[in-house]
């Protein structure tokens, strides 16, 4: 009895029920290796197991909703209900109370949408990997993995589940991740094991390896769900802290101003004796006025809005929602060759197959499609060359005769540039075959030793005749854009041989045409003042080559240039001017992206797809994951486009800059909105001491945040040049806004009290003169965004029709509330629109000349139309060199500030009780990231803002990144 007891008392009810050896995936279940699970079995493992993601706690919708009603400006809105209901204003109460709740009920409503956008953001970017089941390899979502199943891991690829090595490569795995060390591992090994854990990224090697845990079994999945509870992160732009803290500057300052109102009222003008809860509510009123409490909702929801939409209309998935400020702000691209401005489908034309002597074109065909995986369905050289080889039918039938089969392929790795085959023939001996750059297999130690198993030479390598024959073969078809890939064999095991020599076979010549739209783009980029640089692996006559098919400069440099000059002035020269680089290693693109970066302090983006290229992409302020990235890659990224070539990277520049377009507009409108209120109701109280209504003032300050919700849904257009996070000039703007407006106000209402227009007088303060002030204020701010939104004059730009009914809508209420409630009649009402429209058109007029003549930020030429630009047809290097001259001036012009290339960085601590999840937000802790560290903290997990489940390799990445 007491045992049964204890036994249920210790029974953890959620934890998965311990599987016998013989349920598919069980401690001692084997799978075959060559075979993979059946699909049977796939749904046995998934029944007992469950699917490999991490379930991640939803923030419940009341919390979300009550989270409006938090933060600095809803606590002051709050404190100002507080003071009128001491004062026993009811009426008052009610009305601050209705404004906090439509305020709430209206950020509710975008968040949820902006929410359910980003949401579905996050579950597009799904990884995933190669498994065999049925005999077959297929390609599966890595949250569709079960324990047993068979996988193919390559270089590039974050481990979705803890794998047991089975065949393939001795793997480097960075265990970062895991254990904080720099160094990566190898598996399989004496000290490490065989078991390679869920988390970690394949460095280098390729194998197969069976699924031993999944999801929160794994050794870092529990773990991980358990930080996924306790942390999260928010990663907050420049231009957003910058706004922020100029919002906060205004409402410093309009609360003193709102002190010496109370002070007038109540002092100069008796108003502590006579009213003082008038008194009071008058001065609180204008402070409610000049807290624009709908500004963040309206820039978070942009920002969600346009991430929604770059995704769906351009193919491109924001990571990071700060990073839209990086992407509008792109001055430089650095661009990886193959794939993204080629097509990456490799062709393979028989006739130009260079052999060797001794050997027949299609030995050069044969022996590299032994040394090629063909489960390796997305790499384009293997594909090819088993491509090719399927139609050759002279090699098949040597195949058949002589009766080579495959054992083995040692992967191709980014720093030693081959792949080596290991082959058995009929008789049972061996065959070692590399496939790869030619100067790593003419001579593996080409370029300084790696870190290859195999280390061997050709036996001609010493051969001058050989070598410049070799050479001038290489160069003619490099110059007619062909990417060469070399065959060697040696009659044996390589791997039982002291430095082994092999025998050359040819050259196996591959073409990678450009993109039909490259060219295109590459113009249209240029056109948006964004310039493109090449950097690839491939040889330089290559990139020659196809800079000059896509309309790039000549002027390419092969990599070797960065690691060798001495001079650090004379390198980072050469790298400001080049059009590209070619031959290029890992590191040189990271230097690349570091000195455009760090050294020129112009925003950098930087396009990849493999592991090789994730620093770089890490280093940049733009990290773009091309389509059919790798995991490395993509975690790296800031930007993951679903369609190949650079088409989305325009797209979403375009976007960009009309999300901040409209972002910048509405900032200038609301600070100058707070200014012109507080200064013109401050100023009026303190030249006559007549006070508009508390209650107008509060309903002001409501129809205002109302109405300009539209600005997010606006029109708007993008620049020709970059724009930067600068809130110096956006402020000045503002001010600009706000003061001239007041001026113009004030010289209305005196001017009508000099020409007695009915019953005004701000003397006598009568009801139909407040009803004036209030009527008059409320379209001066109303009519101010339709030249706020807009660099030039106003009827350059058309806002959208949302926009248009919105304010014309408040408009037309504030005339009936003049008119019914305070007896402003038909005449002063006509007289307050004609002023509205006069005054209008001065500060639009004067705007332009102020920001072009004063502050020296004319908006300059616009974009019009999302479509590709066409190039001049005969466009010569000259006129190229002269527009990549006015390309860099503007760079020049573009220049950030060190402070302002790095985005600040929140975590935050997540409660458990429902109160500390509402205030949760307020407790963060900043980490600021200088330098070229990924823009998230190391060894933090950045949990999705909503998302139901992440895989659990994807949580794991997301800690080290």
């Amino acid at each position: 009895m007491s045992d049964d007891k204890t036994d249920k008392a210790f029974v953890d009810e959620e934890a998965p029920t311990p599987a016998p050896s013989e349920v598919v995936g069980g401690k001692n279940w084997q799978t075959d290796s060559t075979k993979g699970l059946s699909t049977s079995e796939v749904e046995q493992s998934l029944e007992v197991w469950g699917k490999n993601d991490i379930e991640v706690e939803i923030t419940p919708l009341y919390v979300l909703f009550l989270r409006q009603f938090t933060g600095f400006m809803p606590f002051l809105i709050e404190l100002a209900a507080i003071i009128s209901l001491a004062v026993q204003d009811y009426v008052d109460f009610a009305i601050v109370c209705g404004m906090l709740l439509v305020n709430g009920c209206l950020g509710f409503r975008e968040e949820y949408h902006a929410k359910k956008s980003l949401d579905e953001l996050a579950n597009s970017i799904e990884s995933t990997i190669t498994v065999l089941r049925d005999s077959v390899a297929i390609e599966i979502a890595t949250t569709e993995l079960v324990p047993g199943d068979i996988a193919f891991l390559v270089g590039g690829t974050i481990i979705p589940a803890d794998i047991k090595w089975l065949r393939g490569d001795v793997m480097s795995i960075d265990t970062a991740a895991l254990t904080g060390e720099p160094i990566p591992r190898k598996y399989p090994s004496e000290e490490h094991g065989d078991v390679l854990l869920s988390g970690t990224t394949v460095k280098a090697g390729e194998c197969y390896g069976q699924i031993t845990a999944t999801g929160t079994n794994t050794e870092i999945g529990q773990a991980q769900a358990d930080v996924m509870k306790d942390k999260a992160v928010k990663v907050e732009s420049v231009f957003y802290q910058k706004i922020m803290l100029v919002v906060q500057a205004v409402i410093l300052a309009s609360l003193f101003i709102v002190i010496a109102v109370l002070l007038v009222l109540g002092l100069a003008y008796d108003g502590f004796t006579v009213a003082a809860k008038e008194t009071v509510l008058s001065a609180l009123s204008i402070m409610i006025a000049a807290i624009p409490i709908a500004l963040p909702l309206v820039l978070q929801v942009n920002m969600a809005l346009g991430a929604a939409f770059l995704a769906k209309h351009h193919n491109a998935i924001v990571t990071s929602i700060p990073a839209l400020q990086d992407i509008a702000s792109m001055s430089i691209l650095c661009s990886d060759k193959t794939g993204t401005l080629t097509t990456a489908k490799m062709s393979i034309i028989p006739d130009s197959i260079h052999a060797a002597d001794g050997f027949e074109k299609e030995d050069v065909l044969l022996f590299a499609s032994l040394c090629s995986n063909p489960d390796k369905k997305d790499d384009p050289i293997d594909r090819a060359t088993l491509q090719a080889f399927e139609k050759d039918e002279a090699g098949k039938k040597k195949l058949e005769d002589i009766g080579y089969k495959q054992e083995s392929v040692v992967g191709f790795n980014p720093e030693v540039k081959r792949t080596i085959g290991f082959v058995r023939k009929k008789d049972g001996s061996m065959l070692t075959v590399a496939k790869g750059l030619p100067a790593k297999i003419i001579d593996t130690s080409a370029g300084g030793l790696d870190s290859g198993e195999i280390q061997f030479k050709c036996e001609k390598a010493g051969e001058k005749a050989f070598m410049a024959a070799l050479e001038q073969k290489g160069k003619e078809l490099s110059k007619a854009g062909y990417k060469t890939i070399a065959i060697a064999i040696f009659e044996g095991d390589a791997r039982k041989t002291d430095a082994p020599v092999f025998r050359f076979v040819g050259l196996l010549p591959m073409i990678d045409p450009p993109r039909e739209d490259t060219a295109l783009t590459i113009n249209s980029l240029h056109h948006a003042n964004i310039s493109v640089k090449m950097i690839t692996g491939d040889h330089q006559n290559v990139a020659r080559e196809t800079a000059r098919l896509i309309g790039l400069g000549q002027n390419i440099h092969p990599g070797e240039d960065i690691r060798t000059t001495v001079n650090e002035q004379q390198k980072n020269e050469m790298i400001w001017q080049a059009d590209g680089f070619a031959a290029v290693l890992p590191s040189d693109k990271r230097e690349v992206v570091m000195t455009l970066r760090n050294c020129f302090g112009v925003v950098t983006g930087m396009t990849g797809d493999g592991v090789n290229d994730a620093p770089a992409l890490s280093a940049a302020q733009v990290g773009i994951a091309v389509e059919g990235a790798t995991d490395a890659a993509k975690n790296a990224a800031d930007l993951i486009l679903t369609e190949p070539g650079l088409g989305p990277i325009y797209g979403a520049v375009l976007e960009s800059r009309r999300i901040f377009a409209r972002v910048k507009s509405y900032v200038v409108y609301r600070i100058a909105a707070s200014i012109l209120l507080v200064l013109t109701l401050s100023i009026v109280i303190f030249v006559s001491g007549c006070a508009v209504d508390s209650l107008l003032v509060i309903v002001l300050a409501l129809l205002n945040d109302i109405s300009m919700i539209p600005v997010a849904y606006d029109n708007a257009q993008a620049t020709a040049k970059p724009q930067l996070p600068k809130a110096s000039k956006l402020v000045l703007v503002s001010f600009f806004f706000g003061i001239v407006h007041t001026l113009l106000a004030l010289v209305v209402f005196f001017v009508v009290e000099r020409n007695d227009r009915g019953n005004f007088s701000l003397e006598m303060c009568t009801r139909e003169t407040r009803g004036f002030i209030w009527f008059y204020l409320i379209l001066a701010t109303e009519f101010m965004i339709f030249s706020a939104r807009t660099g030039s004059f106003f009827w350059e730009s058309a806002p959208s029709k949302y926009l248009v009914a919105s304010v014309l809508g408040t408009a037309v209420i504030g005339s009936l509330i003049a008119s019914l409630s305070y007896g402003v009649t038909g005449a002063n009402i006509g007289w307050v629109w004609l002023m509205n429209a006069v005054a209008f058109l001065i500060v639009d007029i004067t705007k332009v000349l102020f920001k072009s003549e004063i502050i020296h930020d004319a908006p300059g030429p616009i974009i019009v139309g999302d479509g590709l630009i066409e190039a001049e047809k005969e466009m010569t290097e000259a006129k190229k060199h002269m527009e990549k001259r006015k390309r860099y001036g503007i760079h020049v012009e573009s220049v950030l500030p060190p402070e302002d290339r790095y985005h600040n960085v929140q975590v935050v601590e997540t409660k458990k009780s429902c109160i500390a999840q509402i205030f949760g937000g307020l407790r963060t802790l900043h980490i600021s990231n200088y330098g070229f560290i990924r823009k998230r903290p190391p060894h933090v997990t950045p949990v999705p803002p909503s998302a139901t489940s992440v895989g659990a390799a994807g949580v794991a990445a997301m800690g080290a990144a």
